[in-house]
């Protein structure tokens, strides 16, 4: 029930902290909290997975599903973008109307590159991952009884944490209702089409994996959120789905910068399809540099739009599956 009602109580709780002027050095704190919070939730994932001898001896059978499962999910998103593009979005057109209003895109590049290529915080979770595997399997061969207690409170408190920003986060976000009503709410089916063809991608590929379907389901309607995800599917089904929940999503953004050559070739959505949630952070800034600002506009609130209905759609699927 804890996990369940969660996630929408701090994130309402954080919406309504988020509509309020408040001072900038509180969202800063906020910011940098949120931060150490996931950098906790990353060592917690990776603790899970340290604690758990079966999933220790199939990391390797796990990564490679992780990989397939995560390119079916792309391949089922860029897909369903494409028609949408096709009969009911014609992207071509909304660049025509928003190149007097990239100056957004503009700000939340400063933001996504600060001067980086590589964003140094994804560095930092994905060496927690690691650490945490290594000092957890260390400490659990020691025969600690603390540590699964400490695994789980500290899972509960960075969820917390992370769910009250994201809301914190919705708050702020006015201004992409407004973009929305410029480009029109059309654009809303792009989250509908990445939603619905990142999770038909991921169902298909269980026939080539092996995966268990809510497993590879959930995972990829994480769309490249991969802290929330890795988090919820743990919390949820404890650590080998967590390893999914967070991998699938991870490799997403790789396979985005991979193939991003390949998507501007093929349509205008592509890049944000495959991008997912990133188009709001992370993917935003090589989106916008190869398709130009008028499509990264696009993407911003796609990615806003995506990131927001992520922590929504877990607890829900969660439930059902």
């Amino acid at each position: 029930m804890f996990y369940t009602l969660m996630p929408f109580v701090c994130m309402g709780t954080g919406l309504l902290l988020g509509t309020r002027s408040l001072p900038k050095r509180f969202y800063k704190i906020v910011d940098l909290i949120a931060t150490l919070s996931l950098i906790l939730l990353m060592f917690v994932i990776g603790g899970n997975v340290g604690t758990n001898d079966q999933v220790i001896s199939e990391i390797g059978v796990v990564g490679l599903r992780c990989i397939v499962t995560c390119f079916c999910a792309v391949i089922g998103s860029v897909a369903v973008c494409a028609i949408i593009e096709k009969f009911f979005v014609p992207l071509g057109k909304y660049q025509e109307l928003l190149s007097d209003d990239t100056a957004a895109v503009t700000e939340a590049e400063k933001e996504a590159d600060s001067g980086h290529r590589v964003d140094p915080l994804l560095i930092i979770i994905i060496v927690s991952v690691f650490l945490g595997i290594l000092v957890c399997y260390l400490l659990n061969r020691s025969g600690l009884p603390w540590l699964s207690v400490f695994l789980d409170k500290a899972l509960a408190v960075s969820l917390i944490v992370l769910y009250t920003s994201v809301g914190i986060g919705m708050g702020q976000q006015k201004s992409v209702f407004l973009y929305m009503k410029k480009v029109g709410f059309k654009v809303l089916l792009f989250v509908l089409g990445v939603f619905a063809g990142s999770i038909m991608g991921g169902a298909l590929s269980t026939l080539i994996t092996g995966m268990p379907l809510n497993y590879a389901v959930i995972s990829t309607s994480g769309v490249g959120y991969y802290s929330l995800t890795g988090a919820t599917m743990l919390s949820r089904f404890g650590a080998e789905a967590g390893v999914y929940g967070f991998m699938v999503n991870v490799f997403r953004d790789i396979f985005t910068i991979l193939l991003l050559p390949l998507y501007i070739r093929l349509n205008k959505s592509a890049a944000i399809a495959s991008g997912g949630a990133g188009c709001m952070d992370t993917m935003l800034v090589p989106i916008t540099r190869a398709a130009g600002r008028e499509i990264g506009l696009i993407a911003l609130i796609v990615g806003i739009v995506l990131t927001f209905g992520v922590p929504i759609m877990l607890p829900i699927l969660c439930s059902i599956l």
